[in-house]
């Protein structure tokens, strides 16, 4: 189960838990409009270097994955509303993601396994040949 956020920045210093936020929104903005991790240590008052090494650590990483959770749910229905509109619009591929996200498609597979009919005895004979080993 995943922690919470609160648990995740008792871990955290003041400095890192805001490295953390801004790293978070930046992953937000586009190519072109994101800042570097220069920047970003500028913007805390560390080295690059030390953001490196606080990126690494695994309650930056639970926050990250945590703060993402908590803005996927909360834009749900945003999402599912461009999911709708696409299909309404004809997208044979966002009705198929419908379908599966609403449970009324699954993939399946079969699978068939062909071995020979073994003799009965023939298998009694040989587990027995077995057990007399051991």
């Amino acid at each position: 189960m995943a922690r919470k956020l609160d648990e995740i920045l008792k871990e955290l210093t003041v400095d890192q838990a805001k490295a953390a936020e801004l790293i978070y929104e930046n992953d937000l903005l586009s190519k072109g409009k994101r800042r570097s991790y220069v920047e970003i240590a500028k913007e805390i008052g560390v080295s690059d270097r030390t953001l490196r090494k606080w990126r690494q650590l695994p309650a930056m990483l639970e926050y990250k994955t945590a703060v993402t959770d908590t803005y996927l749910a909360d834009n749900r229905t945003r999402v599912m509303q461009a999911l709708i509109n696409e299909c309404e619009a004809g997208n044979a591929s966002m009705m198929k993601l419908y379908m599966q996200t609403m449970g009324m498609l699954v993939d399946k597979a079969e699978v068939e396994i062909k071995a020979p009919n073994a003799d009965p005895d023939a298998v009694a004979a040989r587990l027995a040949n077995i057990k007399n080993r051991y």
